[in-house]
């Protein structure tokens, strides 16, 4: 569900469904969690119950659109929280939703209802949408996602594709359905929540999954 009254007077119809197109929304992607995701077993399950209760997600959208909207060029991201480890599915969820203020405002709204209405799970209850000078570039091996004052995340897919060597390291599935998704190393992780009551910074981390999303 949507709080009764958002910081963006473009966004206020949010309860409005959406409409799906011919061509969807497709493009690259990139999450980072508060937990390694590639790891040795013994550092996972030291991890699975006491960590992993925040991710910032972040969509490129290349092609594609929502209720007769072209999304093409759109940039938003989402900070999502819950009370466990977000590999439980029915613990509830909290997130608060960011989208790029040099948008156009049927961009931004289309863009936020797309997201809603088809990432309803990841999200779960968004308390906020919030429009910021938001940067995102995610290419096969970089990532790069910035919000100033609430969030900047920066690494690459690991070198040597270990990921791909080593599976049985792999332990959680990204949040995003994505094409063939790599593990990437986060140089830079830190997110500031307010709406959200959280804070972190966990840079050094293989706590990233990046890939194509939509195909």
């Amino acid at each position: 569900m949507f709080p009764a009254a958002l910081n963006l007077p473009l966004i206020l119809p949010l309860v409005l469904p959406g409409a799906p197109d011919a061509a969807s929304p497709a493009g690259v992607y990139v999450e980072a969690r508060t937990a390694s995701v590639f790891a040795g077993a013994c550092h996972y399950n030291g991890e699975l119950v006491t960590a992993g209760r925040e991710a910032l997600c972040a969509w490129s959208i290349e092609s594609g659109a929502w209720n007769g909207v072209d999304l093409a060029g759109v940039r938003i991201a989402a900070v999502v929280t819950s009370d466990a480890n977000l590999v439980e599915r029915d613990v509830a969820r909290r997130s608060v939703v960011h989208v790029d203020a040099a948008l156009a405002p049927d961009q931004a709204a289309a863009a936020v209802r797309w997201l809603a209405a088809t990432r309803a799970d990841l999200l779960g209850d968004v308390v906020e949408v919030r429009a910021d000078a938001l940067s995102i570039a995610i290419d096969a091996a970089t990532y790069r996602v910035v919000a100033p004052g609430a969030f900047e995340l920066e690494g690459a897919a690991l070198p040597d594709r270990a990921c791909c060597k080593m599976p049985q390291h792999v332990w959680y599935q990204p949040l995003e359905q994505l094409e063939r998704p790599l593990v990437g190393l986060d140089v830079t992780f830190q997110v500031s929540a307010p709406s959200l009551d959280r804070a972190w910074s966990r840079p050094g981390e293989n706590a990233a999954f990046l890939g194509r999303f939509g195909r």
